[in-house]
């Protein structure tokens, strides 16, 4: 097997891995993490990011459990990785989605990014040589004395060549002038050879990261990604109602099928509307899912699989999950508040606090209606560590215009088309719509972020 020294020169001044091997993988990196299984969540990301990033650094040492936890997911210096599997999780499901990524790619990746079971440190593979053999592995060095192998079936005559670099116990020191080879020998030759194909995969592996980027250009969030990579039925948590009778009130148990049920577990029919159309588009995607009351589900529940949120009003997980968003919604007198006025809905702008906001007053007859508003939103929640759509009206015509525009696809046609939205996974939008005899008109976007 032939070799090239590793020199100063070659040798990263961050890490163990030479310039070029660190070029082509931070490329392969960024190529990754703009795919969809990977643009659609913020923690996969950020893991995945960490973990090459602080390889490459010569940090793969301190890639441990608690060490994760704390740098990429914001966790106290003394929590309980017991407790918090945060870590394990993401790692399983970085882990999925890089092999995902590899499968469905129809692109040339002359480096590839693993993450080997049961560990946190990532490998990085060359392409497989030829007969099919498996990606070799580029192992982290322990000094500057690094060689580049070279397989010789991969010199010229191969069509694809593979690399692997190796470590050298034996110090490196600049041979004396007499024992260098002269230009033109056949040491020099296969020298020269091996030089020009490590440039050659990164020429490859610039041009295929600069294919991709252009296809990505238009990028945007994908507002189903996330929810069809899930390993368990994704949650739909809807808005339920009580009705407040006076068998409800006096029953001596409120324990019966009528108060538990009949009385505490009512669903309008323009939420059950909305309701049927977000399952028909997750039947369409083979997304398995699972409906809930919100005031049956606890956080507990809500860490286990992505959540798609319907309701505001009476669903308190909406407004518990957009308080720390741009746009949040923001309910005077709520049902259950013991309040003998009626309900007042507002979406109110945290970027802008003085700013008026888009308000529905519950009191006002039905029939009079004018304008109806919701908020939709697709983000990686802090709060339950998940992928979460949210939508949700502040009336129910608000919710099926919030629903009309995420399930026609119109939504997604206008994050594509939107520049601030390029690259982004996260959004979230104010709408708006007309109320004509009691029915919703088209939905208006009003506001939109993406992040």
């Amino acid at each position: 097997m032939l070799s090239v020294k590793g020199t100063e020169g070659s040798k990263s001044e961050n890490g163990h891995f030479s310039a070029e091997i660190q070029a082509a993988v931070r490329a392969e990196l960024e190529m990754m993490l703009m795919a969809p299984f990977f643009a659609q969540s913020n923690r996969c990301k950020s893991f995945l990011s960490y973990v090459v990033l602080e390889t490459l650094s010569g940090n793969a040492s301190q890639l441990k459990e608690r060490t994760i936890g704390i740098s990429v997911f914001g966790r106290a210096n003394d929590y309980d990785t017991g407790e918090t599997s945060i870590v394990r999780v993401t790692a399983n499901e970085v882990r999925k989605r890089i092999g995902q990524y590899y499968r469905d790619s129809r692109v040339v990746h002359p480096i590839q990014i693993e993450l080997p079971t049961g560990a946190y440190v990532p490998e990085f593979r060359l392409r497989p040589g030829p007969g099919g053999r498996p990606p070799e592995r580029i192992d982290d060095l322990d000094s500057s004395n690094g060689q580049l192998a070279v397989d010789p079936t991969a010199l010229p005559g191969t069509e694809h060549p593979s690399f692997v670099l190796q470590s050298d116990v034996t110090p490196s020191h600049p041979l004396p002038i007499e024992e260098r080879p002269a230009a033109g020998t056949p040491r020099s030759r296969k020298t020269l050879v091996s030089v020009a194909l490590l440039v050659l995969l990164l020429v490859s592996g610039l041009t295929t990261y600069s294919v991709w980027k252009n296809r990505s250009q238009k990028a945007g969030p994908q507002i189903w990604e996330a929810f069809s990579h899930s390993k368990a039925p994704v949650l739909i948590c809807i808005d339920t109602h009580n009705l407040n009778t006076a068998r409800a009130v006096t029953s001596p148990d409120a324990q019966k099928f009528v108060d538990l049920i009949l009385l505490r577990q009512i669903i309008s029919l323009d939420d059950a509307a909305v309701l049927s159309s977000v399952a028909g588009v997750l039947g369409k995607k083979n997304i398995p899912f699972r409906v809930v009351g919100a005031e049956q589900t606890s956080l507990t529940e809500f860490r286990r699989q992505p959540v798609i949120l319907i309701g505001a009003i009476d669903n308190k997980w909406t407004l518990r999950l957009t308080q720390s968003m741009r746009y949040r919604i923001d309910v005077a007198n709520p049902p259950g508040s013991g309040s003998d006025k009626d309900p007042v809905a507002s979406i109110l702008d945290s970027g802008h606090p003085g700013s008026a906001p888009w308000t529905v007053d519950l009191s006002t007859p039905f029939v009079s209606w004018k304008t109806d508003y919701a908020i939709v939103a697709r983000v990686d929640d802090s709060t339950t560590g998940v992928p979460v759509l949210i939508e949700a009206g502040l009336g129910n015509d608000g919710s099926i215009a919030a629903s009309e525009l995420i399930t026609t696809g119109a939504l997604t046609a206008r994050l594509a088309d939107e520049p601030p939205c390029r690259y982004k996974s996260n959004f979230e939008a104010v709408i708006g719509t007309d109320i004509i005899d009691t029915k919703p008109g088209p939905p208006h976007i009003l506001r939109l972020t993406c992040w």
